[in-house]
Parts: structure tokens; C-alpha cells; sequence
């Protein structure tokens, strides 16, 4: 019986932490669309205090990013980005991590050479000389190309010790019955290796999503920078230029605050990749842990 209890108690302690980690975790979005949605009278009651429900209500500051044309092209290239550069670059990495599981000669050396990018790099200034004497600046392909989010050492060897854990005799009986190589990676390999390679792609997805640096320092254009650059200025920066044609489509009461445009700024890049991650997250704990289970 005491068992039993201890049991229940433990089970309520949990559950209790559990919701006010979720609360922690879900209270801020909500606030950010406490913000965004306040009328210019209600922000003031959001300055002092903890608020739950919006003072009064305003699509405002959404319309106002709706106005915007930057919020398409910016939207464009970052979804653009993350899609192609996510592809190209889990594939780069798989074909890689499937060569090093292998037992091919100089394995260690090619291993070696990989892990040394992870310590040591040319830096920013020589980074932006390679960019442009490739003739990437001011080109989207840089979204792509540049380092680092073609290939990532780190994520490369996750994916090389996920394919160690496959037995070899899945590959031995496919090349008995005449399939290539590239048929065995494509249509078996990559299929078994799939909780990794999800994983993978989610933190490379992640990574091309929430990017800016590269497009401020490589992309002179505005019309081909991505969202979040523009964003980072008006969050950041605080540029009123970029609210100032937004406002003349408002009455002065329904204005938007510069705090309501930051949270809806906010919120508009944080939503899309937040609907991606449920449907991916169930891949998580599979696809580290197997890849980290054997060097």
C-alpha cells in the first residue's frame, strides 16, 4: 500500500512539473501574441503587469507586414534556403558518412581530415574572399554553398555511426542478387537510416531557417535578403523606415506600437518551422542515440 502511494505522489509531482515546463515553454509565445494583437491603449497595461488575454484586439501590426513587399521575397528566398539547402546538404552528408562506415583505404585519414574542420576554420575574412572569388556575392547560391550549411562535420559523423550499427549482411545479400551500389545506399541504406537522417535534416532545416548573418554580409540586395534580416532590423535595430510606409495605412488609434510589430515579426518566423518540428520529433531520441553508439 505505502508502495502504491509513493507511487501516485511521484506520478503528481511529475505531471506538475511537466505542465509548468510546458507553461514555460508556451507562455512566452502566448505572450508575444498578447502583444501583437493589443491596441495601442492596452500596451500600457502590458508594461506593468503579467497579461493573460490581450487589451482589446487589432490585426494592425500583421497587416502592416502584409503591406510589406519585403515580407514575400523575404519569405521566398528563407523558404527557398531551407528547402534546397536542406536537401542538397543532407545528401552531401549521407553519401559521406556511407564512405567513412565503410572499410575503404586511408579510412582514418579521411576521418581525420574531417574532424579537423570541426577544430579549425580560415575565419570570416578568408570565408568572404573564397565567397567572392566564386563569384557568390550578391548571388542566392550563397544561401546554399556557403559554409557552413552545405556540410557539417558534426552531423556527418552522427550519420557515419548510424550506418555502423546496420549489419553488413543486409549489403552482402543485396549485392548477391546484382544491386549496385548506389541501388544499395538508395533503396536500402538510406531507407534503415532514416530516424538519423530526419534528425539531420531538421537541425539543418532549423539552422538554414533562423539564418541571417550570411545574407547580410553576402546579399547587398535587399529584394534577395531573407526574412529574418529584415526582421533583425525592425526587431533589433528598431528602423522606423521600415514601419514608416506601414503606418500611413493605419488611423493613429489603430496604429501598431513598435512592440506590436516586433512580436509579430517575431512570431510570423517561429510559426512555420514550429508546425514542421511535431511531425519530425518522434525521430529525435532514435536517430542520436543509435548515432552516437558506436565510434
Amino acid at each position: 500500500m505505502s508502495g502504491r502511494i509513493k507511487f501516485t505522489w511521484f506520478d503528481a509531482l511529475n505531471y506538475t512539473g511537466m505542465v509548468l515546463l510546458s507553461l514555460s515553454v508556451l507562455y512566452p509565445i502566448w505572450y508575444l501574441f498578447v502583444l501583437s494583437v493589443s491596441t495601442r491603449e492596452g500596451m500600457a497595461a502590458l508594461d506593468s503587469s503579467i497579461v493573460l488575454w490581450p487589451q482589446g484586439f487589432t490585426w494592425a501590426a500583421y497587416e502592416g507586414f502584409i503591406n510589406q513587399s519585403y515580407i514575400y521575397t523575404g519569405y521566398a528566398y528563407t523558404i527557398g534556403r531551407t528547402v534546397v539547402g536542406t536537401a542538397a546538404a543532407v545528401i552531401l552528408m549521407c553519401l559521406a558518412a556511407y564512405a567513412l562506415s565503410k572499410k575503404i583505404p586511408f579510412k582514418k585519414s579521411f576521418t581525420f581530415l574531417f574532424i579537423f574542420t570541426m577544430f579549425f576554420s580560415g575565419g570570416l575574412i578568408p570565408t568572404y574572399i573564397l565567397i567572392k572569388n566564386l563569384g557568390l556575392l550578391n548571388n542566392p547560391l550563397v544561401y546554399i554553398l556557403a559554409p557552413p550549411f552545405l556540410f557539417n562535420t558534426f552531423y556527418m559523423l552522427i550519420l557515419r555511426n548510424f550506418f555502423m550499427t546496420i549489419p553488413e549482411s543486409l549489403e552482402e545479400s543485396a549485392k548477391i542478387d546484382g544491386a549496385g551500389d548506389v541501388r544499395i545506399f538508395f533503396q536500402i541504406m538510406a531507407p534503415l537510416a532514416a530516424p538519423a537522417i530526419a534528425t539531420i535534416s531538421l537541425w539543418v532545416s532549423v539552422n538554414h531557417w533562423n539564418s541571417w548573418f550570411d545574407s547580410l554580409i553576402y546579399v547587398q540586395s535587399s529584394e534577395m535578403q531573407v526574412i529574418q534580416v529584415h526582421i533583425r532590423k525592425l526587431v533589433i535595430e528598431q528602423s522606423a523606415s521600415m514601419m514608416s510606409s506601414t503606418m500611413d495605412y493605419f488611423d493613429k488609434s489603430l496604429m501598431p506600437t513598435p512592440e506590436s510589430m516586433k512580436a509579430a515579426g517575431i512570431l510570423i518566423t517561429m510559426l512555420p518551422i514550429l508546425c514542421i518540428y511535431p511531425f519530425i520529433q518522434k525521430y529525435f531520441v532514435k536517430g542520436v542515440v543509435m548515432g552516437a553508439v558506436k565510434g
